[in-house]
C-alpha cells in the first residue's frame, strides 16, 4: 500500500509543463500541512481547486507528481472524517447513513428525482442537517466529474 500523505513539508512548485503558474490563487491554501507522499505538495492546494470549483482534472495537470490515487484517497479521508456520512454494520446494516443519523443517503437522492429540494428533505428528516445535505451532494458530484473526466481520458 502506498502512502498517500507525509508530514509537513515547503511549499510546492507549480509544474504544468511549460513552467505556467497554477490556476488557483494558492496564497491562501495551507502550505504548512500535509504533503502528498514523496512530493512537496500540500494536500491544502487540491482542496483549494476543488473548494474554487475546479475539478480533480485541473489540480493533476498542474501538478502531476501526485498520482490519481494520492489524490482520490486524501478525498475519501476528508470524506470520512467529514461530517456528511458514514457506514456501520451495526448501522442500518451498513447502508451509508448521514453521520449521527439512520437516514439513509441514498433517501437525498430518492427526494430531489422526485424533484423535492434539499430544504423538503431536511423538514421531513431534522436529524440531517442542511450542511450534511450539501456537502453529501457536493461529494457526489466532484465523484461524478472524476468518473466522467476517467472516462474521456
Amino acid at each position: 500500500m502506498t502512502q498517500t500523505i507525509a508530514s509537513k513539508g515547503g511549499a510546492a512548485a507549480a509544474n504544468r509543463g511549460e513552467g505556467l503558474p497554477p490556476i488557483v490563487g494558492l496564497g491562501d491554501a495551507d502550505a504548512g500541512g500535509p504533503v502528498f507522499a514523496g512530493t512537496d505538495v500540500p494536500l491544502g492546494y487540491m482542496f483549494a481547486y476543488l473548494d474554487e470549483a475546479h475539478n480533480l482534472h485541473a489540480f493533476l495537470d498542474d501538478f502531476p507528481q501526485v498520482s490519481r490515487g494520492q489524490a482520490l484517497a486524501a478525498i475519501r479521508e476528508r470524506v470520512k472524517a467529514s461530517g456528511a456520512v458514514h457506514s456501520d454494520l451495526e448501522i442500518v446494516s451498513g447502508t451509508p447513513v448521514f453521520k449521527g443519523t439512520r437516514v439513509p443517503i441514498d433517501i437525498l437522492f430518492e427526494f430531489l428525482a422526485a424533484g423535492e429540494n434539499v430544504d423538503e428533505f431536511v423538514d421531513c428528516f431534522p436529524t440531517v442537517s442542511r450542511a450534511q445535505a450539501v456537502e453529501a451532494l457536493t461529494v457526489a458530484q466532484r465523484a461524478l466529474e472524476g468518473v466522467a473526466y476517467e472516462t474521456a481520458s
